[in-house]
């Protein structure tokens, strides 16, 4: 009676855990369950578009905010980098909660970007996303400028128009202030804790190097520098001390 009851149980949790989540929202969660690594959205040599991904982005759009949210924290790690995404990129006010789970819990994943693959943790992922947002914001801008100009011009009827105006699809719902300030918040969380990782650290060392851009916070940097000896993060601090 009482293994009856066990079993009973043990049956049950899968029904329990994804209860929250809507039929269709949970649908795609399974879908991404089975993948074994995520995707990036053009995978391989030819750059095609990834299936895997584009389910990723269905998932974003049916499920609520809440739904994300549940999924980032919970369940298999593929669909949780997914939520990670469709969550930064609805400007979700939880990000820097998630990031200090992510930073807690040590969740990796397997991903396949273009053509290299490899394991990654969620927390340097959510990082190089959120970071590399600022290039997308740029060029969305420069898109808009073009596209602006050559209709001006009376060109968009081109060969060169008609021909990239997929190229101007790039969209963003950030502004350049609104992720700089994101970005200065997770900075803060990785150098104020003096048990980051030696990769998480260099990170923020050498994307603030190699866009040229000064943080004030630099000199929490030097703590790192004499624990972990990295020559990208001497080079930070130096630029920045100039």
């Amino acid at each position: 009676m009482k293994q009856t009851k066990i079993l009973i149980l043990l049956t049950c949790i899968p029904i329990l855990y994804f209860g929250q989540l809507s039929p269709k929202v949970n649908k795609l969660y399974q879908q991404l369950s089975q993948s074994k690594r995520a995707e990036s959205k053009n995978i391989s040599i030819d750059g095609h578009e990834s299936d895997l991904y584009k389910v990723g982005e269905n998932m974003g759009d049916a499920a609520s905010n809440k739904e994300l949210e549940y999924i980032a924290y919970n369940g298999h790690h593929v669909p949780k980098y997914y939520a990670m995404i469709n969550l930064f990129r609805q400007k979700s006010k939880s990000l820097e909660k998630l990031f200090r789970h992510y930073r807690k819990s040590n969740d990796s994943v397997s991903i396949l970007k273009g053509c290299v693959g490899g394991f990654s943790r969620l927390d340097e992922e959510m990082y190089l996303n959120i970071f590399f947002e600022k290039q997308v914001i740029k060029q969305t801008e420069w898109k808009k400028k073009w596209k602006d100009s050559m209709i001006i011009n009376n060109k968009q009827n081109t060969a060169e128009y008609l021909g990239t105006e997929n190229l101007l699809n790039t969209k963003t719902n950030w502004t350049q202030k609104e992720i700089d300030s994101l970005i200065n918040k997770l900075d803060i969380i990785i150098l104020d804790d003096h048990e980051s990782s030696k990769r998480l650290v260099e990170m923020v060392a050498e994307l603030n190097f190699y866009t040229e851009t000064k943080r004030p916070y630099f000199q929490k940097l030097i703590y790192f520098n004499e624990k972990y000896s990295s020559e990208i993060i001497k080079k930070y601090i130096e630029f920045c001390s100039k």
